[in-house]
């Protein structure tokens, strides 16, 4: 496939706190590269993830001042092995914003919920849960 998407980055004021929150969450693996500016994510098989700290913005030679969002932002998809409101309740544990409790999506026969993670990233926790919906 041409033209591959290999890597994605999340912003944040606190590149430490977020990764501490990730671990937590996911139980992911998290090398620090450097420190505290940029940190690797190695969250299983596919696309890989990173946190970037939003004042010193690695790898651009030109860094900018950091902008406010506003307006709907990129979604990043995580498979996750359980239902994701289980994954939803310990987020909002660590400090997330629900955006939405666990619903089911027909078209896609899978389970999903959302959060903002405290650095304003919008997850979407997504499960296939072999056809047979849960209690919506």
């Amino acid at each position: 496939m041409p033209n591959p998407v290999i890597f994605v980055d999340l912003p944040t004021r606190d590149v430490e706190a977020a990764s501490e929150f990730y671990r937590e969450l996911f139980g992911w693996k998290i090398n620090g590269r450097p420190q505290g500016v940029f940190h690797q994510v190695i969250a299983g098989e596919g696309v890989r993830l990173g946190l970037w700290n939003e004042r010193e913005q690695l790898p651009d030679p030109m860094p900018r001042p950091p902008q406010p969002r506003s307006g709907p932002q990129p979604r990043t998809y995580i498979l996750v092995d359980a239902a994701p409101g289980e994954y939803l309740n310990r987020a909002v544990m660590l400090g997330a914003t629900a955006l939405w409790e666990q619903t089911y999506w027909e078209e896609f026969d899978g389970h999903h919920a959302s959060f903002l993670d405290p650095w304003g990233n919008q997850i979407i926790m997504w499960w296939k849960s072999d056809g047979k919906a849960l209690t919506r």
